[in-house]
């Protein structure tokens, strides 16, 4: 795989270190706290969007779906912990 785009959380230290082990060689990563997070885009490379449920507000959350399924990008929601990742991926 390619590369991943996280969306979420201020911080994805371990998680992302995680994803870099489960063979993604690289991370994106928008953290929705500023307003312009909701137009946020799914780079070309993204083959994977994970979305922390629990750092997003609902527009941002309704904006990468749209995008994703446009894309064709498989998308997963989830809590921001590594657990959570790792069972949903």
């Amino acid at each position: 795989m390619a590369s991943v785009l996280v969306v979420g959380g201020d911080r994805v230290g371990e998680i992302e270190t995680m994803l870099y082990e489960k063979g993604f060689q690289h991370v994106y990563h928008v953290s929705g706290r500023k307003k312009s997070d909701v137009k946020a885009t799914i780079p070309a490379d993204v083959e994977m969007v994970v979305v922390f449920i629990n750092f997003v507000n609902h527009n941002l959350s309704r904006n990468i779906k749209k995008l994703a399924k446009q894309n064709r990008v498989p998308i997963v929601f989830c809590r921001r912990s590594c657990e959570a990742v790792s069972l949903a991926l």
